[in-house]
């Protein structure tokens, strides 16, 4: 039985953690939206996933969305960071009526970034809302990651991401098939250190349509049922149930790479040490009055370091600090110079320690003014070798296409034998050209197209003939790596485009534990 389904644009205004308060259901006012999840290309190489985008231009007539108009209901409320949503199954207009139940689902949802009304005498007055997924959240945080060892790439994103503040019920992580040694991050955005990880694993981190993040690792797109299955055939033959209108063939060239590289340091812990010493001694010691609080923040390596540089040779990060100790790691004196009263006894420590940093604050419960004449840290460090550096390369594929270097080397692997997997691997899927499309429809044609159009998502198989009218020669399975939805209004028109990469990219091989055997040809690890 058919069942009808209406479109809603949802932003919660007062940040109470729902849609159901007055006007944060605002559909009645979208002439147009269109938002986007997914990769910045479609090669499952080089292709991030970015954070997603929505753009929606409103009705302003009533100035409710002009931030500086104090008689808007919504004064105060049109903030940055407020969450956005669109939905099925919500709200009013936009109704079509498919076969297919999609009660309450999200397309799409995120954070306001910008509102920006705009007005043309004689024209409606207009508003254009601008949200951004939770990438763009993610990446604004800057994160510190302790020393992590043994831990497993979803464990280490997992790790990150409450570095970030993110909700833990806002990640979906499968297991990683990568088990890190040791891991650090001192400092740079959440996003930044996800891709770390992301690369190391060779997997595969986007948002979900409900706002979650979303980590597959290398295996998923072998073992997960929609991505094992095709979810339907978008045919160039306009009688099929699902016809697409336009389709692009993308220069395969970029994403061709006959040179991988991967490094590989093996660490251990350094014997305890002092890394940092306040610099300020004598007549320069830092005073901290009666009752007051004083705090200090050690740094190691120097910041101006890079990862796997140090001013110390091979010491490279922190494995863990110390409790800094009365008399041994810290003295107060009533003087400068250290004489006078000791009022070490009456000062308590407190401390918080991050990879690179611990934040000492000192606190002095005397009634005595005093002067710090000693503080320093210690703690023991993570000593780095020599790298290895792992290559695989393909002569044939050279010749054709140029040397072509992959420049991303991934920073985390545990061993060298693991490393020659991670670049044997990537050079027999990449030396090679493969086709990459985008392809779009629009949705509103029939119930069939609609209902695709609404459960399409990333990662998904789905089947392209592009061998008859299009003449490319194609007839086999993508994975959707990219979505883009664009809804108007006025004739309640619905495009969709899509970003695909070919299946065989992700096929092919035998990995132990999930391949059956004699089945693959290509040995994965």
């Amino acid at each position: 039985m058919a069942t009808t389904t209406t479109y809603a644009l949802h932003v919660d205004w007062n940040n109470d953690g729902d849609f159901g308060d007055t006007g944060e259901v605002i559909t009645d006012r979208v002439l147009s939206v269109k938002f986007e999840r997914g990769r910045d290309t479609t090669s499952q190489l080089t292709g991030r996933s970015i954070a997603g985008r929505l753009t929606a231009i409103l009705n302003n007539q009533s100035n409710d969305y002009s931030p500086f108009n104090t008689s808007s209901p919504l004064t105060g409320l049109l903030l940055p960071g407020r969450p956005v949503r669109f939905v099925i199954g919500s709200g009013s207009s936009f109704t079509y009526t498919f076969p297919f139940d999609f009660t309450d689902t999200a397309l799409w949802s995120g954070f306001l970034e910008s509102i920006k009304p705009t007005v043309v005498p004689g024209q409606v007055r207009t508003v254009e809302l601008v949200a951004v997924g939770a990438l763009a959240m993610i990446n604004r945080k800057k994160v510190q990651v302790g020393t992590q060892t043994n831990q497993r790439t979803d464990q280490l994103i997992d790790t990150i991401l409450d570095s970030a503040g993110w909700p833990a019920g806002d990640r979906d992580l499968e297991v990683g098939q990568t088990t890190v040694k040791s891991y650090w991050n001192s400092g740079g955005s959440a996003l930044a250190a996800i891709r770390e990880v992301e690369e190391t694993e060779a997997g595969f981190i986007y948002e979900k349509r409900d706002g979650s993040i979303k980590f597959e690792d290398r295996t998923f797109r072998m073992t997960d049922g929609k991505a094992t299955t095709s979810f339907l055939t978008l045919s160039d033959h306009s009688s099929t149930s699902y016809p697409y209108e336009s389709i692009r063939q993308l220069d395969p060239l970029p994403s061709i790479f006959n040179d991988f590289r991967a490094n590989v340091r093996i660490v251990s812990t350094g014997s305890l040490a002092t890394l940092w010493t306040h610099p300020e001694t004598g007549s320069d010691s830092p005073a901290i009055k009666a009752g007051e609080s004083n705090s200090y923040y050690a740094q190691y390596p120097p910041p101006t370091e890079g990862i796997f540089a140090s001013a110390i040779a091979g010491q490279v990060a922190v494995a863990a600090w110390t409790t800094p100790a009365a008399t041994t790691d810290f003295t107060v004196n009533a003087a400068a110079d250290g004489s006078g009263t000791n009022l070490t006894s009456s000062i308590n420590v407190a401390v918080a320690k991050l990879s690179n940093s611990m934040k000492i604050t000192l606190t002095n419960t005397s009634s005595t003014d005093g002067f710090i004449t000693l503080l320093k840290a210690r703690g023991t460090t993570v000593i780095s070798s020599d790298p290895v550096l792992m290559v695989a390369e393909d002569a044939t594929s050279q010749t054709a296409y140029l040397k072509r270097t992959y420049p991303n080397f991934p920073q985390w692997l545990p061993t060298s034998q693991e490393a020659q997997q991670w670049v044997n691997a990537r050079l027999s899927i990449f030396k090679d050209p493969l086709p990459q499309l985008t392809i779009g429809w629009t949705a509103t044609k029939n119930a069939n197209t609609l209902a695709a159009a609404l459960d399409l998502d990333v990662s998904m198989r789905v089947t392209v003939v592009a061998e008859n009218n299009a003449g490319l020669g194609i007839d086999e399975d993508f994975f959707v790596e990219a979505i883009r939805h664009s809804i108007s209004r006025g004739n309640t028109l619905h495009r969709v485009s899509m970003d695909l990469s070919p299946v065989s990219a992700s096929s092919g091989f035998f990995s132990l534990g999930v391949s059956t055997l004699g089945e693959n040809t290509r040995l994965f690890y």
